[in-house]
């Protein structure tokens, strides 16, 4: 029988501090995931590799070294508990870099001054603008000779073209006016669309620019505005 007995002391000391060193390893490499994502030094593919990777590794080191040891002591438990915060805010950062970034390209919305021409093929909803007084079509036709009023529909609003150019794709496209005395919302969900260039007849109160309105743009990450 040996006369050596080992330091209960020391063996808890040891235990604590292996713990207590992997839990600052798991917070140093999420610090480094930290720099990837907002400094982006990598290729896009590169960054969510390597992101997987440490997730992959983070993942691991909780479970392996802190499953077992997390009832033991009140600090094991809260270092089990933020490794498990860690490991699942990486896993969000990596939905996050996934995700295509929305740029707007071009937002702009000016008044429609089409003017009526003879012998022209109009699509429905054409707007035209005929002796000061603006005018859509009730249906697809080509003009005549002269302008005939029964063909068309009188507009009391003024007609604006809103027109806009995304890129990176988006999941929902939202426009509303700034002024509740210009009324005007658009909603639109494109679908799977990587570029987006899209225009539409705005039937307004008052004359309005791109500044008297809001354009946000929605990926499943990023929220783009443009004022």
């Amino acid at each position: 029988m040996s006369g050596h007995s080992e330091d209960p002391v020391l063996e808890e000391s040891k235990r604590f501090f292996t713990f207590f060193n992997l839990s600052m390893i798991l917070v140093a490499i999420t610090g480094i995931e930290i720099v990837i994502i907002y400094v982006q030094t990598f290729q896009s593919a590169s960054i969510i590799g390597i992101l997987f990777a440490t997730s992959i590794i983070k993942f691991c080191g909780v479970i392996w070294w802190f499953m077992h040891l997390r009832w033991d002591k009140f600090l094991n438990t809260v270092l089990f508990l933020m490794g498990l915060v860690i490991a699942l805010g990486t896993y969000f950062a990596v939905i996050y870099m996934a995700d295509a970034h929305p740029v707007v390209e071009k937002f702009e919305v000016s008044k429609i001054e089409n003017s009526w021409k003879a012998d022209h093929e109009y699509k429905a909803n054409d707007v035209v603008l005929e002796k000061g007084v603006y005018y859509q079509t009730k249906s697809d036709r080509k003009s005549g000779k002269s302008f005939q009023p029964k063909n068309w529909e009188k507009l009391d609003s003024i007609p604006h073209l809103v027109s806009y150019h995304i890129t990176g794709g988006a999941d929902m496209i939202e426009i509303n006016s700034k002024n509740p005395e210009n009324p005007y919302f658009l909603l639109s969900h494109p679908e799977g669309e990587e570029e987006i260039v899209e225009s539409t007849v705005a039937l307004l109160a008052a004359d309005a620019t791109a500044a008297d309105f809001r354009l946000k743009v929605r990926s499943e990450a990023f929220w783009t505005e443009a004022q």
